[in-house]
């Protein structure tokens, strides 16, 4: 695992993960509250609904949204906290679907999810390289 402190949106990358939870509205568009889905959401119309139709119908899991642009759930629904596990789950979903691509992926589940990073980062130990763990400016 490789980390770096950069601008998940300005450093060159094929795939950039936006932080997620399982949560869909009754109109069907995922619930983006972590900064970085906020930030896709003004990126890239309709991403919430582009979400909330892949969470509805392949669950809360790892999901190419918009070319280099993936889901990487943290927790179950936006209303659990983050959780280890699924943390671990989201990312050895990662390394199947880039493979050696470079990806760029925030902390899951520290800044606003409480989660202390020396406790994700041993869950994350087995990262490629090509995976880069960002503490985003």
């Amino acid at each position: 695992m490789v980390e770096k402190v950069c601008n998940l949106w300005l450093e060159p990358a094929a795939f950039r993960c936006i932080l997620t939870n399982g949560s869909i509205t009754p109109a069907g568009e995922a619930i983006l509250e972590h900064r970085t889905a906020q930030e896709a959401v003004s990126r890239y119309a309709g991403v919430a609904q582009d979400l909330g139709h892949l969470l509805a119908s392949r669950g809360n899991q790892v999901h190419v949204i918009r070319p280099g642009v993936v889901s990487f759930p943290v927790m179950q629904s936006q209303y659990s906290l983050p959780s280890l596990p699924i943390i671990e789950r989201s990312a050895r979903q990662l390394v199947e679907l880039v493979g050696s691509q470079q990806t760029l992926l925030p902390r899951p589940g520290c800044d606003a999810g409480q989660l202390a990073w020396e406790d994700v980062a041993k869950v994350l130990a087995f990262l490629p390289d090509n995976i880069i763990v960002i503490q985003y400016t």
